[in-house]
């Protein structure tokens, strides 16, 4: 038996030859089938619409009678009610689908009118786009898709009444159009199908068409789904294979055997089966080996190019199943429903095509996965668990304490130099990323740097933990809180003292404080500047927590950008070991691997924080920072030259507010980024998040030291260090 497109096409019996069946009188078959509201206007309306269908006309009049039709289902008035309506429902798309199914089936004529319609149409429009496009991965283009999105509804465009990607968005316009279409209950399905099912009788059919571009469309996304499979950034990630036995070399062929038994005899049903079989297991080996790549991304690199290879790779991998579902014979009411799905699916993928808001969001998605794998990682390293790892972080803060004075210092003596604006911010930056690099390599702690590293590891815990058994997840948010706390004690706890005695330094040399040397203003100024409510504390606070998580984006990006060069490997091999030895550049490949992450984030910080303040006053904003540590040091400083009898004053208990305040802030805005952004990249659900939520109000309530200082044990079992 030939394929029935090609049979029903065959100029020995083309369907206008067929002599139509009559059609009824509208206004008898309305008093007919609701003789007591035969005058009702959605039914009156439906029945002219039928009866106004006309298959010989242009494709413009044929695509407005069906858009008509579709508009119709949409609308909201009341129908009568058929003898099947569930609990007589009168309202709504359902009860207007069931009353079209219902006059379809009592009137051939119009059933027979609508088939050649909506067949003619399929035939003579291209369904590629809408198979193989819609609601798939585009490429990466933020700016100018975005701006496209915005222009394409203000600016005319003519309608291509030839491409039936249009056709579907005109006829669903609205998300509530998918989720009814998803909803659609079966038996409808099964006798709307059965309607519109081929008749030889009546030459009709139409959904024959759709069997062609569906086949197009499954050997088209085979062969894009192997070209990315194949792609040499992909097969990098890949397990080690030969190419010819890749299951992405591998699709296309077994894809072509499926459309040659799709497109063959009706009889040929099992092989047709088969064939569909094949391509689901090679399908699941394209999915296994994605999945792998997604693994290997932390190893080798992370790049948006990569990720979006990987997403589209998954989006066309479903779409391909969901074709091959249809193409196989006739299941009868699962595969109805397989459609109806489809269908749902590419409203859906239509608006979200169009969004620019979809657009952004998948986008920093993308961006959101390049950058936080790297930081999760470097996050661990501030998590501890032990009370041995307890006290060294401790320790480790105590140092970054003292260095931070003297930037407090230096950062005075620039001030007072009064350079130029931009000098003043170079010099101010130099002096924080100096700091902060001089840490690093001493080994010392900066507690604000925390929370955004630590965010990354909790949201990657988060995604990979059993949701049944939320306890290790509990414990490590207990460590994460207890390393803050360490962290922070040990920062402050050393840059009071050590600002103290920088005081009592300057006092020896030149008989003035420290801020008293060259302005005796200043111990006013820094206490009115940290008073939160007659100063810009609050918002300057919070914008320091915004720097703080840039700053760990930075290093993420950074560290990521490295390994994805291989950075670490070119410098073991490079030429010079010729000369200083092996072990000297494999020495310096790890040094720098270590270290990367770090140079490129506290670099970074160095120069937000040293140049908002300037280009505040270049664009005339009021715009400064306020960093818990440094303000605590500059506090003290001013202490120091006011004398003891300040601690009593109201000023001074607001100034202390205020540095409490910042520490909250500079913590709370930059953990908050840091987790919204890994959970975004990690999709972690909800109600993950909630469970987590419940359980440490939990814990917190049964065991609150647990968040302060480590179990005398060292944890057992459940507090251990992460495993990434």
């Amino acid at each position: 038996m030939a394929h029935p497109v090609r049979e029903l096409s065959r100029p020995s019996l083309p369907p206008s030859s067929l002599p139509p069946p009559p059609a009824p009188d509208i206004e008898a078959f309305c008093r007919a089938i609701a003789p007591t509201e035969f005058k009702n206007r959605s039914l009156r309306r439906l029945v002219r619409l039928l009866a106004a269908l006309d298959p010989g006309g242009e494709l413009r009049v044929r695509l407005d009678s069906i858009e008509d039709v579709a508009k119709w289902l949409r609308s909201s008035g009341a129908v009568p009610p058929v003898p099947d309506a569930v609990n007589g429902a009168t309202h709504g798309r359902t009860a207007h689908l069931r009353l079209l199914v219902h006059v379809l089936e009592q009137v051939p004529a119009w059933r027979r009118s609508l088939a050649l319609v909506l067949r003619s149409v399929l035939r003579e429009c291209t369904a590629l786009s809408l198979f193989c496009k819609t609601g798939l991965p585009t490429e990466p283009g933020l700016v100018g898709e975005a701006l496209n999105r915005m222009i394409r509804p203000i600016l005319p465009a003519p309608p291509d009444d030839h491409e039936l990607r249009e056709v579907v968005a005109r006829m669903f316009p609205s998300a509530a159009d998918a989720r009814w279409l998803e909803g659609v209950p079966s038996d409808l399905l099964a006798r709307l199908g059965a309607a519109l099912r081929a008749r030889r009788s009546e030459g009709t059919g139409a959904w024959d068409p759709l069997r062609d571009a569906m086949c197009d469309a499954v050997a088209l996304l085979a062969t894009r789904i192997s070209s990315l499979g194949l792609s040499y950034e992909i097969r990098e990630r890949a397990p080690d294979v030969a190419l010819r036995k890749s299951p992405f070399f591998e699709l296309p062929r077994v894809c072509d055997t499926f459309i040659a038994a799709a497109e063959g005899d009706a009889e040929d049903a099992t092989a047709c089966v088969s064939a569909a079989a094949a391509c689901r297991a090679v399908a699941a080996e394209c999915r296994s080996t994605a999945a792998v790549v997604t693994k290997n991304l932390e190893q080798f690199g992370v790049s948006v190019d990569v990720v979006y290879r990987i997403e589209l790779i998954g989006g066309s991998l479903a779409r391909l199943e969901t074709l091959v579902q249809l193409l196989l014979p006739d299941q009868g009411i699962e595969q109805q429903r397989v459609g109806a799905n489809l269908l749902g699916a590419l409203v859906v993928g239509g608006l979200h095509d169009q969004s620019v808001l979809a657009l952004v969001r998948d986008n920093m998605h993308m961006l959101a996965r390049k950058i936080i794998e790297r930081v999760g990682e470097t996050g661990e390293h501030y998590i501890t668990a032990t009370r041995a790892e307890y006290r060294k972080m401790l320790l480790s803060a105590s140092g970054g304490g003292l260095l931070t004075a003297g930037t407090t210092a230096l950062k005075f003596l620039i001030a007072w130099l009064k350079l130029p604006p931009f000098v003043e911010g170079f010099l101010a930056s130099t002096n924080y990323a100096g700091s902060f690099v001089l840490m690093q390599l001493c080994g010392f702690t900066l507690a604000t740097k925390q929370p955004s590293m630590t965010a990354a590891a909790l949201a990657d815990s988060l995604r990979t933990a059993d949701a049944k058994r939320p306890d290790e997840l509990v414990a490590l948010v207990a460590r994460i809180t207890r390393s803050q706390l360490a962290a922070a004690i040990g920062n402050i706890g050393m840059v009071i003292p050590a600002a103290i005695g920088l005081d009592w330094l300057a006092r020896q040399r030149t008989g003035h404080s420290f801020l008293g040397i060259f302005d005796e203003g200043a111990p006013d100024y820094v206490i009115h500047s940290l008073n939160p409510l007659h100063s810009g504390t609050i918002p300057y606070a919070a914008l320091t927590g915004v720097l703080l998580w840039l700053s760990s984006v930075a290093a993420g990006w950074l560290e990521n950008w490295a390994t994805f060069q291989r950075l670490p490997e070119a410098i073991a091999q490079h030429r010079i070991r010729r000369f200083v030895g092996a072990g000297v550049t494999r020495w310096a490949s790890r040094w720098f691997a270590r270290n990367v992450a770090g140079f490129g984030g506290n670099i970074t910080l160095g120069f937000l924080l040293g140049m908002t303040a300037v280009m505040g006053k270049f664009f005339g904003l009021p715009l400064d920072v306020r960093h818990v540590t440094l303000s605590t040091g500059a506090l003290v400083l001013a202490v120091c030259s006011l004398g003891t009898q300040a601690l009593g004053t109201p000023e001074f208990h607001a100034a202390a507010a205020g540095i409490a305040i910042i520490g909250v802030l500079n913590f709370g805005v930059s953990f908050a980024l840091a987790f919204a952004v890994a959970l975004r990249a990690r999709t972690v659900n909800w109600p993950a998040r909630f469970r987590l939520g419940s359980a440490i109000v939990g814990r917190m309530l049964r065991r609150p030291w647990e968040f302060v200082v480590p179990p005398s044990s060292g944890g057992g079992a459940h507090d251990t260090k992460p495993h990434h």
